[in-house]
């Protein structure tokens, strides 16, 4: 219990000593604020001209992103449509690829159907010399 008033008692005395302390403060402040008045309107006014000028500078970078948040909106859609472009084209080579493709497949599969060369000489009747002789008349 003892040590519980003696705890109380000290934090009543300290805050006796800083109510106490306090109105001396502000006496001292008010005897001094007849000479600091002047300098405390031109700090206002030192302040006031800050504070204009920041608002200046935010409005300013404010404009400035706002203009590069357009440009880089446009540059996206470019890019965007770009890359669209580019898909589009390469879809349309692969098809033409395909396209080819299937064209080679129907001529190698009619090539295949079509008689061998050398199984017509044999229905036929006919020599491979005679065939020779052929050649040979081609190459003069």
């Amino acid at each position: 219990m003892t040590m519980t008033k003696l705890l109380f008692v000290s934090i009543l005395a300290l805050l006796l000593i800083g109510f106490h302390g306090a109105p001396l403060q502000a006496q001292n402040a008010m005897q001094s604020s007849g000479m600091d008045m002047k300098d405390m309107k031109s700090r206002m006014e030192q302040m006031r001209a800050q504070m204009a000028q920041m608002q200046t500078l935010m409005k300013d970078n404010m404009a400035k992103m706002a203009a590069a948040d357009a440009a880089m909106k446009s540059h996206m859609e470019t890019e965007q449509a770009s890359m669209k472009s580019q898909m589009e084209l390469q879809q349309a080579m692969i098809d033409h690829l395909q396209t080819m493709m299937d064209h080679m497949q129907t001529m190698t599969d009619r090539m295949a159907m079509m008689p061998d060369p050398m199984d017509t000489h044999k229905k036929s009747g006919t020599t491979m010399k005679k065939d020779k002789g052929m050649a040979d008349d081609m190459k003069k």
